[in-house]
């Protein structure tokens, strides 16, 4: 078994809901921080989902509004993330939110 940390960088092009990390198939994972900054001239509303892959359903954790030229976390604690579970991550402006998660990736190999 083996503890990967790893950084999911993204930048938020469009105003759909974009895969930022999927757990591998023999891995779990714990998602320890996502921080979005607001690189726009205005505030931008952000959502945070994690797509449950053994119930095919998308769960919405986090809605918070970021002010223009500001960052935020916006993970309020860890979340947990089974295998082939995806994080995704959305603004209701595009090309105003970056951003990245650290996450601490389990193997089981």
């Amino acid at each position: 078994m083996a503890n990967i940390y790893k950084n999911a960088q993204f930048d938020l092009t469009t105003t759909n809901a974009t895969d930022i990390y999927t757990v591998p198939s023999d891995s779990r994972a714990i998602i320890q921080n996502i921080h979005m900054a607001n690189i726009g001239s205005g505030n931008v509303v952000v959502h945070a989902h994690i797509y449950d892959s053994s119930a095919s359903t998308q769960f919405t954790f986090a809605k918070h509004t970021i002010a223009a030229s500001d960052s935020q976390s916006i993970s309020d604690g860890s979340i947990v993330l089974e295998e082939n579970d995806v994080l995704r991550v959305q603004a209701d402006s595009a090309d105003d939110i970056e951003g990245t998660a650290a996450i601490l990736e389990i193997s089981r190999n």
